[in-house]
Order: C-alpha cells, then structure tokens, then sequence
C-alpha cells in the first residue's frame, strides 16, 4: 500500500505541500525561541501606526500551542487541496498554481487588516495563527461550486454546499454573540475570514452567483 493511496500527490496540492511544512517550522521555533515569535506576531497597535506591516502576513506563521498549530494545519492542508482542485477543473493547472497563492496571501492580510482597524487602539491586544485561513479556506471551499449537493441528518434543510455555507455563517456569527470577554478564541476573526472566503470564491468563479440566484 502507498502513502499516496490515501493522500494526494504533490501535483495534486502543491501549495498545501508548500505551505503546511513552512508554518509547521517556523511555529516549532516560535515555541522555543520568543523573539522569533514575537517578531511575527501581529500588533494591531503598531501596524495601524504603520510599523510592523510585515506582520498582516507572518503572523499566521506562528502560533501559541501544538493544539493550536495542529488543528489549523490539517485544515489548511485538507482545504487546500480543495481549493487548488476546485480551481484547476474550473480552469487549469497554470491557473491553479497561479491563483492559489495570492487567495491564501489575500485570506490571511484581508481578515488582518480588518483585525487591525477594530483593535487600532487596544495596546495589549496581539493575534498569531492561521485559524484566519482555516476559516477562509472553508467559506471558499464553501461556495465555489454552490449547488454541490449535501446532507445533514441534523438539519434537515441542507440539501446542497450554499445551505451549508448559510448555516455554518448563523453558527459564526452567534458564536461572536457569546461570551464576548473571551479573547482566547478569535472569533470575530474567524467569522471576518470566512466572509472573505465566500467574496474570493464568487470573484474566482461568478458562475456561482448565478448558480445561487438561481435557486431563489
């Protein structure tokens, strides 16, 4: 039995084999060395001031515990793989290599930038991790093709990929409803990055639009 009999090659998700081992890397020296760590984390304070810019980006590239990492790593590398395929049947394997950088780049600074105008004037506040893409990479993933279809055994309305995507907004979005002291979990950063998920998705394939419009 090959490896490859369950995952796919590297042709098949080159960026996820790319992207995963690098912030698996520097966030295992993010662990051990906290100058590194600090120097990638982001600081909306300072970045809105215009200092430490390169953080919008490098910040997803560390992160403050093995949990943390891991959970974000298996779905960027799950997702990914997603995103890439979805892009290369809609198109071709030169649009796929092309364009999947700049929606992973895009995903992780856009939900930053957003991060950073609400938190300007919070000194203390600090962001790491890659949950941003993670969450970006499922509202792409989401509504690239709209009418895939989809069961739930729970909720019985889910009959394709754009109720899901519904639903799993509702859920984000309460979630930002809930014990808002709680910092320990990104949530307003988590809803942001799926929302600029769906946009990426129909802006890469605006048959999706028509597909959704459709169903009304």
């Amino acid at each position: 039995m090959n490896i490859f009999d369950i995952l796919p090659y590297f042709h098949e998700a080159p960026w996820s084999y790319i992207v995963v081992p690098i912030m698996l890397i520097t966030s295992i020296i993010g662990f051990y060395h906290k100058p590194f760590f600090h120097a990638l984390l982001l600081h909306p304070y300072e970045v809105y001031r215009g200092k430490r810019l390169h953080t919008l980006l490098t910040s997803a590239f560390v992160h403050r515990n093995w949990l943390h990492m891991l959970n974000n790593l298996l779905i960027i590398y799950g997702l990914g793989y997603d995103m890439f395929g979805n892009i290369e049947q809609e198109n071709n394997t030169f649009t796929a290599n092309l364009l999947t950088p700049i929606l992973f780049i895009s995903i992780i600074v856009v939900p930053n930038l957003i991060q950073t105008f609400v938190k300007r004037e919070d000194f203390l506040f600090t962001a790491v991790g890659a949950s941003g893409l993670s969450f970006g990479l499922y509202g792409f993933s989401a509504l690239y093709f709209p009418l895939q279809k989809m069961r739930s055994p729970i909720f019985t309305f889910v009959q394709n990929a754009f109720h899901a995507s519904i639903l799993l907004f509702i859920l984000l979005f309460a979630l930002t409803l809930i014990n808002k002291n709680n910092n320990l979990i990104n949530k307003h950063l988590h809803l942001s990055a799926y929302i600029i998920g769906i946009i990426l998705s129909l802006i890469s394939r605006p048959d999706s639009v028509i597909e959704i419009f459709n169903l009304f």
